[in-house]
């Protein structure tokens, strides 16, 4: 299954990234290509020169862990994605909930990072000069991501209102669904909004630290549950 990323302006819109759901793969795996370099309609192939990174679901981990990385040599994580995922039981009493999801990600995006995040300047380096940003997951779990130039986000909690869960998208959303999210940091500010707008359209509002690679990937995190 394809999934595609759009830049929206004010006359029209181009197709920017492309997601590729891989069929063979054991986990949930997401090819990321970059339309506006190979075309809409270019071979999505790992040796295409338009393919900018991944998105995998973590096989030794429980099924809501997700990390993205780009498509260096050394596969560098760009981003890593946690669900709270309700037991089944608990699904059936409670009815479903609505989701929970953590996400950490550098913190400053330099000013030559393009889609795919590729930067040496965003590297954690360990003090033997080992990269260190393929341990996100473990750095969001113990805490210590503010000390490695990384953000936290969590999904901010919806409001209860008249039998729904509510958020207040400004307009952007248009159709309740369970995929409709925002991401806040510490502080509250939203960082990131996803949310239905019809049957095959949503929208996707983003700023910084997040770019369009690593926002397009906490949303296709959300088709995958």
């Amino acid at each position: 299954h394809k999934y595609y990323f759009s830049f929206q302006a004010e006359d029209s819109e181009s197709v920017s990234i492309i997601a590729n759901k891989l069929k063979s793969s054991r986990t949930s795996n997401y090819h990321l290509f970059d339309a506006l370099r190979g075309g809409v309609n270019a071979k999505l192939s790992k040796k295409a020169g338009h393919y900018i990174g991944k998105l995998r679901r973590d096989k030794d981990q429980p099924v809501g862990y997700y990390t993205l990385y780009n498509s260096s040599r050394e596969k560098e994580q760009v981003a890593a994605y946690v669900y709270d995922i309700p037991a089944l039981m608990q699904q059936v009493t409670e009815g479903q909930p609505p989701r929970k999801m953590q996400a950490v990600i550098p913190k400053h995006a330099p000013s030559n990072e393009g889609k795919d995040g590729k930067s040496s300047r965003d590297v954690v380096k360990a003090s033997n000069g080992a990269p260190q940003n393929n341990r996100l997951l473990e750095h969001l779990h113990n805490g210590t991501w503010k000390h490695h130039k990384l953000v936290a986000v969590q999904t901010r909690d919806p409001k209860y209102h008249e039998g729904q869960y509510r958020l207040n998208f400004c307009g952007r959303v248009l159709t309740p669904s369970v995929k409709n999210m925002q991401l806040e940091n510490e502080q509250g500010e939203c960082l990131l909004q996803f949310g239905r707008v019809n049957d095959e359209t949503f929208h996707l509002d983003f700023k910084a630290p997040f770019t369009a690679f690593s926002a397009f990937g906490a949303a296709l995190c959300q088709f995958d549950l």
